[in-house]
């Protein structure tokens, strides 16, 4: 007789295993693990539970048919799964913020130009994010920096955007970003690792 497979005694990696095999018991376990930060990921940035549910949904779709993208000497599965959130969530956002700009200007933003960003902490967050780490970091800077962070790593928005949408000088905004990408350094570390790896 065969025993059935205790999915809460898996590690992450051995259930990323098995629903890489298309087992269904160790995709829903790894739901209940994670669904909930997840949520909360998506929820901090959304506002909104229907597109936060939304979201959590299509992430764990994508681990169901991506799981043997997986692969474990290039960071652990929290990383791979929450960089897959992350960028269903960043779609939400630039789905949302076309949506609104078709509305109030009649034009599609989808191609926005881009700008070079050095020291922009762009750059620096989404080499960093693992888990929610970079949600807990962003609880140290001001509001006005932590407002400027969130415009530009989670909505996409360029220096000059922000600056537009704020109404505030260019250099302004340019001197919060360099305030922010100060604090976050401190508190989530240089290490640029699982960017290059995951393409965050």
């Amino acid at each position: 007789m065969v025993c059935p497979m205790n999915y809460e005694e898996l590690e992450d990696g051995q259930l990323l295993e098995s629903i890489a095999g298309k087992d269904r018991g160790a995709l829903e376990a790894l739901y209940t693990r994670y669904s909930g930060p997840v949520y909360s990921l998506a929820m901090h940035l959304l506002r909104d539970p229907g597109a936060s549910e939304e979201v959590t949904q299509d992430t764990f779709f994508n681990v169901w048919r991506r799981g043997s993208s997986y692969k474990s000497n290039r960071g652990s599965v929290t990383a791979w799964l929450f960089s897959i959130a992350h960028h269903r969530t960043i779609d939400e956002l630039r789905k949302r913020r076309r949506d609104q700009t078709r509305v109030q200007h009649g034009v599609d933003m989808s191609q926005r130009p881009t700008e070079a960003r050095s020291d922009d902490p762009t750059e620096y967050a989404t080499a960093q994010f693992e888990s929610s780490r970079l949600k807990e970091a962003l609880t140290v800077l001001r509001p006005e920096q932590r407002e400027v962070v969130i415009l530009a790593y989670f909505g996409g928005f360029t220096h000059s955007e922000i600056a537009r949408k704020l109404d505030q000088p260019l250099g302004t905004v340019k001197t919060r970003m360099r305030l922010a990408i100060k604090k976050l350094r401190g508190v989530i570390g240089p290490t640029r690792q699982e960017s290059a790896e995951y393409g965050l």
